[in-house]
């Protein structure tokens, strides 16, 4: 059975039966006949070849998501990998949208030997995707100019590379962080230690800059700064520890992100301190566990950037006019994690 004679059968014409398949329905075939292509279709069980329809419309009709993924140390690795919430909350916000249009998604992982093999050219030469969502981009992606290069719709999501006026979504990091620590401040708090995140990429550097620039502005600094730089819960919960050990005096630890602060708390319990009666922590991103604890963070809107970003990389691919550099707000999460030294109710 071919199109020729499902056609013939419908009493349409090829196109017609080709149109009954397209995602979002053609304005060229009504409702009522798209329904009786369909159901002859599906009583012959025919459906038009994928590979044949793609290369007649010169598209693979794919989007694909490239990503990075760092341990804690900050090396590129394929082990050991902690979960990461807000890859996974933009994914879902990538997939709402392409469902919407009918479009697959490909996930790719970037990879030193990926590169190195010019896979990411050898993907876009081969026609293989549409266009590329880039989500964790490094400040040293060389990649990124490399793709634009070959003139494929590109937009970053959540991060921004420096001399790189590539499309984006992302959002105000530091803006977050500055909240959160200003809660603090009002709380009451002026001895802080710091857990400072990555900055191998411009979300962990605008939360690095959020932080010290906050403290500047009220005449402070961190009374204890963690040696090492990280973002997951196996970071937080080593750097609890030494700052525990260190003896330091804080009232408040800042910590990069929830997991990492996480981790913190873990390490303080261990030593039989309890947050925030011992110890104040802050986190970033928003996430919610289901326990007493509720932290003091900002609400990262990853879902959010994933639909931003898919829709803008759709519009590009179709040729349409969109607005190529996009800062979502953020909003501040008050939580339970913060100690009130002032005795004054917070606002």
């Amino acid at each position: 059975m071919n199109i020729k004679e499902v056609a013939k059968l419908a009493g349409v014409s090829v196109a017609s039966v080709s149109r009954a398949f397209q995602n979002p329905p053609s304005p060229s075939v009504s409702p009522k006949q798209r329904e009786r292509i369909l159901r002859i279709c599906e009583e012959l069980r025919y459906y038009p070849d994928i590979h044949s329809r793609r290369m007649s419309r010169k598209r693979s009709n794919t989007i694909t998501l490239l990503s990075r993924h760092i341990n804690s140390n900050g090396q590129m690795t394929e082990g050991d990998l902690h979960f990461d919430y807000n890859f996974a909350a933009i994914t879902m916000g990538v997939q709402h949208v392409l469902c919407r249009c009918g479009k697959s998604l490909q996930l790719v992982q970037l990879t030193d030997e990926f590169l190195r093999e010019r896979q990411h050219l050898t993907m876009v030469r081969s026609k293989m995707t549409d266009g590329i969502l880039f989500w964790g981009a490094l400040q040293d992606d060389t990649c990124i100019q490399e793709l634009l290069d070959e003139k494929i719709p590109l937009v970053l999501l959540t991060t921004v590379v420096n001399n790189c006026d590539c499309p984006r979504v992302v959002a105000d990091e530091y803006g977050g962080m500055k909240l959160v620590v200003e809660a603090a401040l009002e709380a009451g708090h002026r001895r802080f230690a710091f857990l400072p995140p990555l900055t191998m990429g411009s979300s962990g550097a605008e939360r690095k800059r959020a932080v010290l620039d906050t403290l500047c502005s009220h005449g402070l600094e961190p009374v204890w700064t963690a040696p090492e730089d990280g973002f997951d819960f196996r970071y937080g919960r080593e750097m609890g520890r030494r700052f525990l050990a260190d003896g330091t005096d804080a009232t408040c630890i800042i910590t990069p992100n929830d997991m990492a602060a996480w981790g913190c708390i873990n390490a303080f319990e261990e030593a039989g301190l309890k947050v925030p009666a011992d110890l104040s922590v802050t986190g970033a991103d928003g996430l919610r566990f289901p326990c007493p604890l509720y932290l003091d963070s900002f609400y990262l809107p990853s879902y959010e950037i994933g639909v931003e970003g898919t829709e803008m990389l759709t519009a590009m691919i179709d040729d349409r006019e969109v607005e190529h550099h996009r800062v979502l707000p953020v909003s501040r999460i008050a939580g339970n994690s913060i100690r009130n030294l002032t005795g004054v109710p917070a606002h």
